[in-house]
């Protein structure tokens, strides 16, 4: 059994140094009061995580203190936002399956890495999130009729709701009718493992939600949409859809 007294430090040094992160700099009297120690054990936590290799920068005078160089962390590693995107919304669908193994502190996991950003980075990352939804897995029945999309196919439509640019799709219906259509990609419905488009429908003048295993092709057409109003969309998704 692990020793509740080390879980503790180690949730504390979690948030020292999340605290770190989120200000320019802190005072070690206010760094005291928000994790509840004192000065002694806050000195030994500081020195333990400059010899673990963390920058803890110092600088004197008015308006100085202590602080965790913004270069560090999981940024590091240079990814963009839709590449944080993509692991976000891995971890969500992870969470969404229920798994009994190893799966429990997925949330957490979720909200460390989000925190993780530049707060720039965390905007852009917070309004694709948004548009984002996972629901509860689909039925056997609807499993079964499932074809996977071709690649090129989910690239574009992967690209088109990114970067908010219109896409001309080739949709074939459950009674296997095909039309042509344009459409603005807004949100992204997950009942695993089907994909759901909410869009605005160019053709119909109105929203639409289409199966991203039914779309036959999918060309970005160069336009660019602003996002509409969610009480345009709102009727066609439920209200056990979260965003991730």
């Amino acid at each position: 059994m692990i020793n509740k007294s080390f879980e503790q430090r180690t949730e504390r040094r979690s948030r020292l140094i999340g605290l770190l992160r989120s200000e320019t700099y802190w005072k070690t009297s206010d760094l005291r009061d928000q994790l509840g120690i004192s000065q002694r054990t806050l000195m030994r936590e500081l020195a333990e995580l400059k010899q673990a290799g963390y920058p803890i920068e110092s600088e004197r005078g008015r308006g100085g203190g202590i602080r965790l160089n913004g270069r560090w962390g999981v940024d590091r590693l240079q990814l963009n936002h839709h590449e944080v995107i993509e692991l976000l919304l891995s971890l969500a669908i992870m969470e969404s399956l229920q798994s009994p193994l190893l799966t429990h502190n997925l949330k957490a996991i979720k909200q460390k890495l989000f925190q993780a950003f530049p707060q720039q980075q965390r905007s852009a990352v917070s309004d694709i999130r948004k548009r984002i939804m996972i629901g509860s897995n689909a039925g056997a029945n609807t499993v079964a009729r499932y074809i996977t999309p071709e690649h090129t196919i989910s690239e574009s439509i992967a690209e088109a709701f990114l970067e908010q640019c219109c896409l001309e799709i080739d949709y074939q219906s459950d009674t296997g009718a095909q039309t042509t259509r344009v459409i603005e990609a807004h949100y992204i419905l997950l009942n695993w493992p089907i994909w759901y488009i909410t869009s605005w429908d160019h053709l119909r003048q109105s929203s639409r939600m289409f199966r991203i295993d039914r779309i036959k092709s999918a060309r970005i057409v160069g336009e660019r949409f602003q996002l509409r109003p969610i009480e345009d969309f709102i009727g066609i998704y439920t209200p056990y859809y979260q965003s991730i």
